[in-house]
């Protein structure tokens, strides 16, 4: 909607309508969220000692790598949908919405499935289905309605991988889990700067708009192994 009011009518407008949300969403989290009283008992140099865990290490390198096989693929999305689908440059906005869409979907499911199953367990599975989707949106990007659906699942399935790891990042990070979800935060950021600069490479080497999909496989794969890696430990203690 930003882009679309942007383009059209004036981005001064949609800086203001995201000022006017963000104070909407302030609002309601005054009235509705419950308070959380700071824990006095801990202080901050002591929440530093969770950095000396290697789970928590496996963790960070779940969410800045694997996580940038998303970013990889929403990053090119745009030339990805005129130059290969061939859609043209105004339904690049309702192609956004259908993301958004998704994102909005994958982010109630991932919750719900977090708390289902055990959260390990539900990113690795969440990981796997990204490296499908991004491998299927590259085979069938050339025909409009499948990219749009490819579109969608992959928009859900890129933000359902977000509640897992952050219950996952609190369970490895006992005694500083608010420090813990603030470094879960700053390394899914790496993670979108880390998948947009390495799936512009191969186009800029001269490949097709495809291949930052396959990038994103890659760095989807890369998180798996840290889960893979992160279950075995985990196995070992148990036994």
């Amino acid at each position: 909607m930003g882009t679309f009011i942007g383009h059209n009518l004036s981005w001064r407008l949609s800086f203001g309508l995201i000022a006017l949300f963000a104070l909407i969403a302030v609002i309601c989290i005054r009235l509705w969220m419950p308070v959380l009283r700071p824990d006095k008992s801990k202080s901050f140099k002591s929440s530093l000692a969770i950095f000396k865990k290697t789970n928590l290490w496996l963790v960070i390198g779940i969410s800045a790598i694997g996580t940038g096989g998303f970013f990889a693929w929403i990053s090119y999305i745009a030339p990805v949908m005129t130059h290969v689908a061939g859609f043209g440059g105004n339904i690049v906005t309702i192609i956004m919405v259908i993301i958004g869409l998704g994102m909005a979907a994958g982010n109630f499911a991932g919750g719900r499935l977090a708390d289902r199953f055990s959260p390990l367990v539900t990113t690795a599975v969440l990981l796997s289905a990204m490296i499908f989707v991004l491998t299927g949106f590259a085979l069938i990007s050339r025909y409009q309605l499948p990219v749009i659906v490819m579109t969608f699942l992959t928009g859900a399935i890129g933000f359902a991988v977000i509640a897992p790891m952050q219950i996952l990042i609190m369970q490895v990070a006992k005694g500083a889990e608010m420090l813990a979800s603030s470094v879960l935060q700053a390394t899914s950021n790496f993670g979108n700067a880390l998948g947009a600069y390495l799936g512009g490479l191969p186009i800029a080497a001269g490949l097709d708009y495809t291949s930052p999909e396959y990038v994103g496989c890659g760095l989807a794969f890369c998180g798996l192994l840290f889960c893979l890696v992160l279950i075995r430990r985990r196995s070992a203690v148990e036994r």
